[in-house]
């Protein structure tokens, strides 16, 4: 390789050591930010690799390990585990019965009962694992679309429309910095509402420079649903400059409306994947057979493995013990990652970062307007945006 085109193309040497890197380095796993009251931190990205890896045993932040409920249900079902393990230990060789072949002690007994056992083990495995995984496509589903099409369409209406009107009606720095930051509020005000923090929203909105304190007391004069309903004040923005004849035609008004219209759709649509949520009957339903599941599997192992400690079968001793740790533990993290994904407003630990949403937002419409300011010499002459 001559000196000319050392760095033209990474080695593949320090391609596949940079992979493994990634994969296997002490770096953290995620990014995080603060949340927006500045109390805790929450997730904004995170390296796939390391979930791939032997690096996972090690990670805990921002992840389920977290819970204290996922410890507090483990523990619950250890010592339902134990509780059956330790009599049949002690009465293992006692008789307990007789039948017309005289005595049956509990050994014998569990040799005839085990196969059943196990089976209607599985049984209630089998049905716990096919609901959940229904119920965690129906709560990622709506997860992903208050991400992309709520939140998401939230930031495109606002950027749309600072491009729109800096382009083609006015570059007026008081409205333009009136849709930026009442999109950026619209935003916000979902999180203070699903965290009964609206009382304190002027205080905080006017702290952030996000509204004056005269329109933050303009806000709270009608104070219902703020975030779907602040955006008349972007389409009273655009019925403003249309009355000013600033917009030079019905149809450039009307595609300015079309974006004050989809900003309110996307807030909508949060609005209404939050206040209506999955079936509760569904859910409890669920929860109920989940939690039977682990004390059935918890009765059921512990049984087993009295009987196989008295037997000396250390083996299976160990994966008795083992599925009553795995499987309960798997099936109550899924119904609690679902529940956080129900929400991701709420201040849970899995909330979207609302602090660098806002700041994103408020960074893209700063650069149309840049943008628009900053064209190229031959495309800025010939668009009107410089004198020749």
């Amino acid at each position: 390789m001559t000196d000319g085109k050392k760095n033209v193309k990474t080695p593949l040497m320090d391609e596949f050591c940079n992979h493994i890197s990634d994969a296997y380095g002490a770096s953290s796993h995620a990014k995080f930010c603060p949340s927006i009251d500045g109390k805790k931190e929450v997730l904004v990205d995170y390296e796939p690799l390391k979930f791939s890896s032997f690096r996972v045993f090690f990670l805990s932040k921002g992840t389920v390990l977290r819970d204290p409920i996922l410890l507090i249900e483990q523990l619950i079902i250890t010592a339902i585990f134990v509780g059956f393990a330790v009599p049949v230990y002690i009465y293992f060789r006692q008789d307990l019965g007789a039948n017309r072949h005289g005595a049956v002690s509990l050994r014998v007994w569990l040799d005839g009962q085990e196969p059943k056992m196990r089976a209607f083990a599985m049984i209630m495995t089998t049905l716990a694992a096919f609901l959940l995984s229904f119920y965690t496509s129906m709560a990622v589903g709506r997860w992903w679309t208050i991400r992309a099409a709520g939140v998401g369409g939230i930031k495109a209406a606002t950027v749309e429309l600072e491009m729109y009107i800096c382009q083609l009606v006015t570059q007026e720095p008081q409205v333009l910095s009136a849709i930026r930051r009442y999109g950026r509020t619209s935003l916000m005000l979902v999180f203070l509402w699903r965290r009964n923090q609206l009382s304190s929203l002027k205080e905080f909105f006017v702290e952030r420079e996000m509204l004056s304190a005269h329109e933050a007391d303009q806000l709270l004069k009608w104070n219902h649903c703020l975030h779907e309903t602040i955006w008349a004040w972007q389409a009273g923005i655009v019925t403003m400059l249309y009355k000013e004849g600033k917009i030079g035609s019905d149809q450039l008004f009307q595609l300015l409306l079309d974006r004050c219209r989809d900003g309110r759709q996307a807030v909508q649509l949060v609005h209404t994947h939050l206040a209506v949520r999955i079936p509760m009957q569904y859910v409890h339903l669920l929860g109920l057979l989940v939690k039977m599941h682990n004390t059935v599997l918890g009765i059921i192992m512990g049984i087993l493995f009295g009987a196989a400690v008295r037997n000396g079968e250390i083996i299976i001793c160990a994966q008795l013990f083992g599925r009553t740790l795995i499987l309960p533990f798997l099936f109550n993290a899924i119904l609690l990652i679902n529940a956080e994904l129900s929400d991701p407003f709420d201040g849970g630990d899995s909330d979207f970062p609302g602090s660098a949403y806002e700041k994103a937002l408020d960074k893209d419409s700063q650069g149309m307007v840049s943008a628009t300011q900053n064209m190229p010499d031959w495309l800025a002459i010939r668009a009107g945006f410089a004198k020749v």
